[in-house]
């Protein structure tokens, strides 16, 4: 028997030790509520827990933008109901105006009233916002269309949502000349052809829609009228596809230079192999003289073109365009004049049916004594055009509303399953841990009893010594 070194006792101190220390664990589970208060509780857990935590913590963003993004397109969509009821009031107003019952006198009163109603048009389009991002046009002073918009709902950039505006939802993109010229499929130049003839004023736009299955031959024959002596020429965009400009009375130049690098250098290819007796400039421009084509099927990289400006000689500059299927749009970006521009447009084809008006600044624009009858008659189809147009932008802002909206449902079941499986491994068992708890209190009163008697039966040694 040893009294040096006790070693009953030290053992049960190791014991007592080590429970003292698996008390101090579980109490701070208990007090903290989680089962994991540092790694060395469960290294693996703690990470995969702080992954998940991370997870949901954006997700839980993602939904914030989710709200955010739909009651931006709610308010762009209550401002466009009530630019729709404006419009209908303007129509009214445009089939009171067109009747003989009323009199000159009651459609200046009617000019006046409409264009009061388009000005508090055009100032919804520029005051409606959303955190100051102006929502049915670029800015609160440009009235072109609104940049894409591209919400962030999910915690990778490939959960985006992008809305892009199909049109700017003021007077001066709404409306529009927008003559739609409908022909039968696969209709040519020998079936006999069709014309229509129209006058494109100033900022209006002539829409085409080439219906026929394949791309033979479509011609429009394009023409100043020189009818005004402060007509300069020519000064279109081309939207659309096309096969091929031919100049076919004085010169005129297209223009590419806003179009990519890579269509400029098709251009400046074709000059090169001398495709044509044309010349391209360093700006992209390439000057047709009479007779001369540019035929723009030779590269398939034309097919990306999105708009071309041609410009005309003075007097009568003419010319004839091939397009191919789908639709094609001729505006008129002159602005020296307010007489016609073009006239005389003739489409290959047996059938054609024509609808449209101006744009709407056009109708905002007549001055005193302009709304007569016929006007008042011309700019109903301006009003429908418009209200198109309207319509089309706000579904398109429904059906973007609508992906938000699942998406947003989507990710609030997300969220809740990861904070649940979050909660699995951080947070602590009540029950099971409470029992641990006690359990090892109990072993600590036991360990304390044993160190007790450990020290009493040293007191042993002692009768050996009497």
């Amino acid at each position: 028997m040893r009294i040096n070194t006790n070693v009953m006792s030290l053992n049960a101190q190791e014991s007592a030790t080590n429970t003292n220390k698996r008390i101090s664990s579980s109490l701070e589970k208990l007090s903290s509520g989680l089962a994991l208060n540092k790694a060395a509780d469960d290294a693996s857990g703690m990470a995969i827990a702080d992954k998940l935590r991370t997870q949901a913590s954006s997700i839980s963003q993602g939904i914030s933008n989710a709200n955010s993004a739909s009651a931006l397109i709610q308010i762009a969509d209550k401002a466009m109901s009530e630019q729709s009821n404006i419009l209908d009031i303007v129509k009214q107003k445009l089939i009171q105006a067109s009747t003989d019952t009323t009199t000159d006198a009651g459609r200046e009163a009617i000019r006046k009233d409409v264009t009061k109603l388009l000005d508090q048009f055009d100032a919804i389009a520029s005051q409606t916002n959303y955190n100051g991002i102006t929502l049915l046009q670029a800015s609160a002073t440009s009235t072109a269309k609104q940049d894409t918009l591209t919400f962030q709902l999910g915690e990778e950039k490939e959960f985006d949502v992008t809305m892009t505006a199909t049109n700017a939802s003021n007077t001066e993109h709404l409306g529009g000349g927008a003559t739609s010229l409908d022909w039968d499929e696969g209709v040519t130049s020998a079936d006999g052809g069709g014309t229509k003839d129209n006058n494109l004023g100033v900022n209006d736009t002539i829409k085409i829609n080439n219906t026929a299955a394949t791309t033979e031959l479509t011609s429009i024959d394009i023409a100043n009228t020189g009818a005004e002596t402060a007509v300069s020429g020519m000064d279109l965009t081309l939207s659309g596809n096309m096969d091929s400009i031919e100049a076919t009375g004085n010169s005129f130049k297209v223009d590419f230079s806003n179009e990519s690098q890579d269509i400029q250098d098709a251009v400046a290819s074709l000059a090169a192999n001398g495709t044509g007796d044309w010349a391209v400039d360093s700006f992209g421009k390439v000057s047709l003289g009479a007779g001369d084509t540019l035929d723009l099927s030779t590269y398939s990289v034309f097919d990306n073109l999105s708009s071309v400006r041609v410009t005309g000689g003075t007097g009568n500059a003419a010319g004839v365009l091939s397009v191919g299927q789908g639709e094609f749009s001729i505006s008129n970006n002159a602005s020296n004049f307010d007489t016609p521009l073009l006239s005389n447009i003739n489409v290959d084809t047996n059938t054609n049916t024509s609808t449209g008006g101006k744009l709407l600044s056009s109708l905002k624009g007549l001055t005193e004594g302009q709304l007569t009858n016929e006007a008042a008659n011309n700019f109903m189809k301006t009003i429908d055009e418009a209200l198109t147009q309207i319509n089309k932008t706000r579904s398109d802002f429904g059906s973007s509303q609508n992906q938000i909206e699942s998406s947003l449902r989507n990710m609030q079941t997300t969220h809740t399953n990861l904070k649940a499986a979050e909660s699995v491994i951080r947070d602590v068992d009540y029950a099971a841990e409470s029992a641990n708890f006690n359990k090892q209190n109990i072993i600590a009163q036991a360990g304390t009893y044993a160190m007790s008697q450990a020290n009493a039966a040293q007191q042993n040694v002692m009768r050996l010594l009497q």
